[in-house]
């Protein structure tokens, strides 16, 4: 103490310091009970729930106040109509559906009742027509459904597996000469669980900044460590994946303390981009990654046999993409998803897949419904060529029309479209004469859609855009009334 005599006073201080916080968190802690304890008054049974309790009266009163959120959205004034903007779709026609539509006119003035009419289908995403001319598809669901009933009841790992569900497996991953295949109940579940059972806390994530939303979902699931790069972009992917690779030399960590996933579409959902597997999968094994690739919207519309974006650059499932998925919803016709791959991803996903454990399977007829479709994929290759004739013929058209741009790749079976002449307008004033341009072609009898996806759960926000699709289904004449009415539409929207 004699020899340093500051030090001793500082620490003296600091106890008395200490000693002062504790009496007065004392204080205020009992003076906080004391004013629960009145409110409570007398409390529950134990005397001991730290809780504020209600009377009758107020809760009453609570109850009356209270105005639970609505199921569906406002009814027109004459009752009849879901929505003033809204289109009910009946039924489903081949390449048209019937539809009531209760929706405000070109010139502003509300229909006076809604209407039930026939309208062209540029918005399915049945590439193959298989849902809209497969007759046989639906006779083989029609008996599956007698055979088994609705659902299977429960979780694929539990009860609800049945042997058909086996039988798609198999027939999908022979068709995509993988070694097995695993069945999801819908093609958002597929995505997301797949993404999510192989990344976890701790792993790293490369991922195109444009995939779409159930991508993204399983992408956010899995809690890894998640970098994005330019949409399409494999120079940007090359920089982002070089700067990783800096900072491992930096810390002195080994690529392989890592588990690293480069994460696309084949055929990009919400742009129409198509991603160029080959270089994606040189650039991957530079820098030792695997490669996730979703083909839902690729699968039967791209590669010489309809096996997607992979069989289009000549790449091989297994040997250079090691994870695949597919949706069911789209060529198929059908519901459900898959992921293929070699055996231990396969395996892997039938204990760490949610959708796979958690959910209910799908019901045995959309897999008999599936398969079906497949079949018909394998026996009639000319489907595909109809196509793309029919996608050739679409995009010949379009750059006839002056007024609009498509953005999409070529060989894209989902068209996107914006306004050609936009460096003096804002994304916002854009979007508000696509959709117009929408509406008027819906009241010209043509269903296309304005595209702009206004979910904030997305990573980037597509521009707005026109969004049509191509079947193999559609007729030359079908197509021919389609561009007539876009272009007189923008037209008269634009001028």
């Amino acid at each position: 103490m004699k020899e340093d005599p500051v030090h001793v006073l500082i620490e003296t201080l600091l106890l008395a310091f200490v000693v002062y916080l504790l009496l007065v968190t004392q204080i205020n802690n009992s003076g906080t009970k004391r004013a629960r304890r009145k409110k409570r008054g007398k409390g529950d049974a134990n005397n001991n729930a730290d809780v504020e309790l209600l009377t009758e009266a107020e809760k009453d009163e609570l109850i009356r106040e209270w105005k639970p959120a609505p199921l569906a959205p406002p009814l027109s004034p004459d009752g009849s109509a879901v929505q003033a903007d809204a289109v009910v779709i009946h039924k489903v026609n081949g390449t048209h559906l019937t539809i009531q539509d209760g929706f405000c006119s070109s010139t502003g003035s509300e229909s006076s009742s809604p209407t039930t009419r026939l309208v062209l289908n540029m918005a399915s995403y049945d590439f193959l027509g298989m849902g809209a001319t497969n007759q046989q598809m639906k006779e083989v669901s029609k008996a599956a459904l007698t055979t088994y009933g609705c659902g299977s009841c429960g979780p694929r790992g539990f009860y609800g597996t049945v042997d058909v569900h086996l039988e798609l497996e198999r027939q999908i991953s022979k068709f995509c000469h993988t070694d097995d295949a695993i069945m999801y109940s819908d093609g958002a579940s597929a995505a997301t669980s797949a993404v999510a059972a192989f990344a976890k806390r701790g792993d790293l994530l490369v991922v195109d900044e444009g995939v779409y939303e159930a991508l993204q979902t399983g992408v956010t699931l899995s809690r890894a460590n998640v970098v994005y790069f330019k949409h399409n972009d494999m120079n940007d992917l090359r920089r982002v994946l070089q700067e990783i690779h800096a900072t491992d030399i930096k810390l002195g960590r080994k690529a392989s303390e890592q588990r690293r996933f480069i994460v696309v579409e084949g055929l990009y959902k919400n742009y129409g981009h198509i991603c160029p597997i080959d270089e994606l999968v040189a650039i991957k094994r530079q820098y030792c990654y695997r490669l996730i690739v979703d083909e839902s919207f690729s699968f039967g519309t791209l590669g010489t046999t309809g096996r997607g974006a992979i069989e289009l650059y000549g790449k091989k499932i297994t040997e250079d993409v090691e994870i695949v998925i597919i949706s069911l919803e789209n060529s198929l016709a059908s519901i459900g998803g898959m992921c293929v791959g070699d055996m231990e991803v396969v395996d892997h996903q039938r204990l760490s897949g949610a959708g796979y454990c958690f959910s209910a399977s799908a019901p045995p007829f959309v897999a008999v419904a599936a398969m079906e479709s497949l079949a018909k994929l394998e026996q009639c290759p000319e489907i595909l060529l109809e196509l793309n004739e029919n996608r050739r013929a679409l995009y010949q058209g379009l750059r006839d029309i002056q007024l609009l741009e498509v953005t999409s790749d070529e060989r894209s079976s989902i068209v996107f479209i914006r306004l050609a002449e936009r460096s003096t307008i804002s994304e916002n004033e854009e979007e508000k004469l696509l959709a117009r341009i929408a509406r008027r072609c819906l009241e010209g009898g043509v269903l296309v859609v304005s595209a702009t996806v206004g979910n904030d759960f997305l990573h980037r926000r597509p521009p707005p855009s026109l969004k049509m699709t191509i079947t193999a289904a559609h007729t030359n004449g079908e197509i021919q009334k389609t561009l007539k009415i876009l272009s007189k539409v923008a037209a008269d929207v634009l001028f």
